[in-house]
């Protein structure tokens, strides 16, 4: 049985790069379909050079390839997820990135010492009204998956990756590469 990443990864392929497919909707679906607008949402930065602040990332990185990543809750599974992104950050300047923590502000104090021990550069922030923000029901989040990983190229949707850890992290970077190439 092919896991519901693999199979959402394979489906979005297929649409983003033009490949013919059927596929029955997955119980594991979250986030915003390939080809949506990402529209505007406020964070509470955590880090970063807005730290404190209420801001707009999608309004902020404008025009260039973003990716959003969202997840349920912090702690070892993000981490390690974070790290990650973070070092795809450093490798890729032509892309930003950011994480949203969905469980809220409680979250902060982590955050902090998490992105201070890890020398994490990517802003890392909460939504304020954590699972009852209205970015939740914007987005099409589903709060029970581990993460939900959006990149968007001129606020439209290039690819939606669910449940993305270190073990299958290659799989995002090839979709970031891919989605370049097309730009």
């Amino acid at each position: 049985m092919r896991s519901p990443l693999v199979v959402l990864i394979v489906v979005l392929s297929s649409i983003a790069f033009g490949a013919p497919c059927f596929a029955e909707q997955s119980k594991t679906a979250s986030g915003l379909a390939v080809g949506e607008m990402t529209p505007s949402f406020p964070v509470l930065a955590v880090t970063g050079p807005h730290k404190g602040k209420e801001v707009c990332y999608v309004c902020a990185f404008t025009g260039a390839p973003t990716i959003f990543a969202f997840f349920r809750q912090t702690g070892d599974e993000m981490a390690s997820v974070a790290r990650e992104l973070n070092q795809l950050a450093r490798r890729n300047q032509d892309i930003r990135v950011v994480a949203i923590v969905i469980e809220g502000q409680d979250s902060q104090p982590w955050l902090e010492k998490f992105a201070q021990e890890n020398g994490i550069t990517i802003p890392l922030t909460v939504l304020r009204n954590g699972k009852d923000d209205i970015a939740i029901k914007v987005y099409k989040l589903n709060a029970n998956m581990n993460n939900t990983i959006l990149m968007s190229v001129k606020r439209e949707v290039a690819a939606n990756l669910v449940n993305v850890n270190a073990e299958n992290f290659n799989m995002l970077t090839s979709t970031v590469s891919k989605v370049l190439d097309q730009r």
